[in-house]
C-alpha cells in the first residue's frame, strides 16, 4: 500500500500488478510502465455519500473489478495498491483482498488505523454473493 507520490516514484521488481485508486476529479497517477497490469478505479474517500455531482462511493463493481483483476494475474509476485494518501481506500482494499483470499489482515489493521471501512465491507459482501448468500439483485 502506497500513496501517490510513492506510487509514482516505484519501480516494480518483478512481475507486479497495481491498483491504482484516485479521486474522481482527479488525474490518474502516471505509474510505471514495468507494472504487468494497472487497474485505474475512481472512487470518493468516503464511507456515505456526500455531494452526488462528484462524489462515487465504492460500490460492488469496484470489487468486481478488483476481483477480477487479481484472479486474472495468479502468477503475480505483488499486488501494490495505492490511493492518494495510501492511509485509507488502499488499506481498505488490501483489507477486503486479505478477507476474500484467506490472507493474514492483522498487520494492515494495526498499520493503517484509518482503512475505509465501506470498502472492506462492499469487498466482503462481495464474497458472500459469489458464495451464493448474498443477494445478487
Amino acid at each position: 500500500m502506497l500513496s501517490r507520490l510513492d506510487a509514482e516514484k516505484y519501480e516494480p521488481a518483478d512481475r507486479e500488478i497495481c491498483i491504482s485508486i484516485f479521486d474522481p476529479e482527479a488525474d490518474p497517477a502516471q505509474l510505471s510502465p514495468r507494472f504487468a497490469s494497472v487497474l485505474r478505479l475512481a472512487f470518493s474517500d468516503l464511507t456515505e455519500m456526500g455531494d452526488p455531482s462528484y462524489d462515487i462511493l465504492f460500490a460492488r463493481e469496484h470489487a468486481l473489478s478488483i476481483m477480477q483483476f487479481v484472479d486474472a494475474w495468479p502468477s503475480a509476485d505483488r499486488v501494490v495498491i495505492h490511493c492518494n494518501m495510501g492511509v485509507s481506500r488502499s488499506p481498505g482494499v488490501a483489507l477486503g483482498l486479505c478477507d476474500l483470499k484467506g490472507w493474514a489482515a492483522a498487520e494492515i489493521e494495526r498499520s493503517h488505523p484509518g482503512w475505509n471501512r465501506l470498502v472492506r465491507a462492499v469487498m466482503c459482501e462481495h464474497a458472500q454473493i459469489d458464495k451464493g448468500t448474498g443477494d445478487t439483485q
